[in-house]
């Protein structure tokens, strides 16, 4: 075997000979890639008989070259040490070089390698780029674009035939080439192992490098953890580019009546009533001081004014803003207080399909199995997800991740939590993931059918092990957490693309929910529409009490792609832009008012059928509320007189019997003590 090593090597160095001699080669034992380079070497005019590197830089210089990329130096550094206790006993230096192919570090301890290099100028501030030293692992791997071993002769100037080399290109996260991880000793000592594990080095290197720089795009939002900490006297909240909650302070939390927990992840519009002027400002990069704003508390309704800083990430891009709330002396006021609606109360609707998919659901809150909610994006799926987990009575708390919304170096690092030091730019004290914050409670994986397929395979171990190990660590974290899955994929088409693990679809669906888009259930369009109308009307501060019948036959013949999302943004519009105590056709989206959106066969919601829908509503809330007339009229946005009349005129009873025609204002007090 060694006699063979050797003859190849001297077969290529006579093909070398004949090469620089005569431009040809006799035999075809030199690689088509080698030859290439030599050529190439040829042309750009390289001294074959150089003994050393020819182009060095030193000092001041070379600290620029250094500075200048000295976040791949940081990202390369650990996997160099890891390469160099794998091979350092063979005699190799670990080296890295950059993008115009200087060696920026070298990392060996074996003397006689050591010599070497400073004969031949292999050392820090060398240029090693093929048109300045000829073939080699370093330039030519740059040149090529991908991993190469030159041994010996294949190098094309005679000073390096004492190497061996095996380099591969370093790209960026955005896929442009940076530099070169390069594995390098004496000839002799070549090993075809090496190929792989430098590649490997390469990948690992490019992981931290796209590990650094999610990282250094979510730095503002690390920044403003200190900011948050502190004793502030104003509520403090950032509002991510998708319009949803990522960071709240402790005044927030005082102020809105909820815990941090149940406001981060929730979208911004449930708790603004102008959370699209903010995402407006966010994507416009504008600032804007004591903007007028209505915010939903646990107890109301609240008037104040705040002020939106937008946030960029490191790359001058608009990542997020910053609404910090001003609760002054007299410009603040609780506008109503809506009853505090938990668990299954908040879906409304009437539809078999609707109802179904609730019964369903009571009984996943009766399990700790794991649930699959399948249902297109605006359907409510996150809603069903927090009433099962209300309806649970487990103690811990709802934690929601969005698997589409992060980027995809962030997810393990995010879902499992990691140790101080896993990689560049981790917190040195760790951080616990999504697994232990919901310790006790429930996790939502929302889209997780966007998973990447190796966080995939972590995430099975730790459903069926019911432990976490977090990522660099070795401590398994035992878990008592209840998953809920989400997903608007067809998750049996990505298993059979092979785009989604199977044994992890069959371990997340044991309970199984499907929730039917809006075009499927249009009969609840007049109740959710009226409803979200006495929301936005409070929000606002109107007094809007009638929707005229001529907009029911529109709203019936669109097909609502946003689904219920959609038709609460219909309202909202309508809401804002209505002027009266009536909504009409012309306060619909102009998509909406539009002749072209009425079929010939269309389908319409008749008075009568408006009557029976809020006579049933009605009955569903006495019954709720155990006939608790105050309760009932606040659900409805109604006042209580109102709903007496209403009692009236559909024959409803309560706990006093059906009440009389000329009820008075002192009788509803009277009646309703408790």
């Amino acid at each position: 075997m060694k006699e063979n090593f050797y003859g190849v090597y001297e077969e290529v160095w006579h093909q070398w000979n004949d090469f620089q001699n005569t431009m040809t080669i006799s035999k075809q034992i030199v690689r088509s890639e080698i030859l290439k380079s030599w050529e190439r070497s040829k042309i750009a005019g390289v001294d074959p008989y150089q003994e050393q590197g020819q182009e060095i830089i030193e000092g001041a210089a070379l600290k620029e070259v250094r500075e200048k990329q000295e976040e791949l130096i940081q990202a390369a550094r650990p996997i160099m040490e890891k390469l160099l206790s794998l091979s350092g006993d063979y005699g190799f230096l670990a080296v890295l070089v950059g993008e115009d192919g200087y060696i920026l570090e070298t990392l060996g301890n074996h003397q006689e390698t050591i010599d070497l290099a400073r004969r031949t100028n292999f050392i820090p501030g060398a240029c090693w780029r093929e048109d300045k030293v000829g073939t080699n692992g370093i330039g030519t791997a740059m040149v090529i674009g991908q991993a190469l071993d030159v041994t010996g002769a294949e190098h094309f100037s005679r000073g390096l035939h004492s190497w061996t080399c095996t380099g591969s290109p370093i790209f960026s996260p955005e896929g442009k080439p940076i530099g070169v991880i390069d594995l390098s000793g004496p000839w002799y000592r070549e090993n075809k192992l090496a190929l792989a594990t430098i590649v490997s080095s390469a990948i690992a290197i490019e992981n931290n490098l796209k590990q650094s720089k999610a990282f250094k795009e979510t730095l503002p939002y690390r920044q403003l953890s200190e900011y948050f900490l502190e004793n502030n006297s104003d509520p403090l909240l950032v509002m991510d580019n998708t319009g949803r909650l990522i960071k709240v302070n402790y005044a927030s939390e005082k102020v809105l009546g909820w815990k941090k927990e149940d406001l981060i992840g929730r979208r911004a519009d449930e708790i603004f009533d102008n959370s699209q002027e903010i995402l407006f400002l966010i994507k416009a990069r504008q600032s804007i001081k004591n903007k007028e704003i209505l915010v939903q508390s646990r107890k109301g309704i609240l008037r104040c004014s705040a002020d939106v800083s937008p946030i960029s990430g490191y790359y001058n891009e608009n990542v997020a803003a910053l609404i910090a709330l001003k609760m002054h002396e007299g410009s603040q006021f609780y506008i109503s207080s809506p009853p505090a609606l938990k668990g299954f109360e908040v879906i409304l609707g009437n539809h078999p399909c609707l109802r179904e998919s609730i019964r369903l659901a009571q009984i996943a809150a009766n399990s700790d199995a794991p649930v699959l909610i399948l249902g297109e994006t605006g359907t409510g799926k996150d809603l069903f997800a927090r009433a099962i987990h209300e309806a649970s009575g487990r103690k811990g708390p709802f934690v929601a991740i969005n698997g589409g919304a992060l980027p995809r170096e962030l997810i393990g690092s995010e879902l499992f939590g990691y140790v101080g030091g896993a990689f560049t730019g981790a917190r040195p004290e760790g951080k616990p993931g999504k697994f232990e914050q919901a310790q006790g409670g429930t996790l939502f994986l929302d889209e997780i059918g966007d998973m990447p397929m190796d966080i995939q395979v972590y995430l099975l171990r730790v459903l069926e092990e019911k432990k976490v190990v977090r990522i660099g660590g070795h401590k398994e974290i035992p878990l008592d957490v209840r998953i809920i899955a989400a997903t608007n994929s067809d998750l049996t088409k990505l298993v059979r693309e092979k785009k989604f693990r199977e044994d992890l679809y069959y371990r997340l669906r044991v309970l199984t929910i499907h929730l039917c888009p809006l075009r499927e259930r249009k009969s609840d369009i007049p109740l959710l529409f009226q409803h979200f109308v006495n929301k936005f009307s409070q929000k606002l501060g109107k007094n809007i009490t009638n929707i005229d019948p001529s907009i029911w036959p529109l709203l019936s013949n669109y097909d609502w792609p946003g689904n219920i999302r959609e038709l609460r943004n219909v309202a909202e519009w309508a809401v804002n832009i209505a002027e009266g105590s009536t909504i009409s056709v012309n306060h619909l989206p102009p998509y909406l008012s539009g002749s072209q959106t009425i079929r010939e066969n269309s389908c319409t919601f008749s008075s009568t059928s408006l009557i029976e829908l809020e006579k049933q509503e009605i009955s569903r809330l006495l019954e709720h509320y155990g006939g608790n007339i105050t309760k009932v009229a606040e659900a409805l946005g109604i006042a209580r007189n109102t709903l007496y009349r209403k009692l009236y005129k559909y024959g409803l009873k309560t706990r006093y019997g059906v009440p009389k025609s000329n009820v008075t204002k002192r009788d509803i007090s009277y009646k309703e003590a408790d």
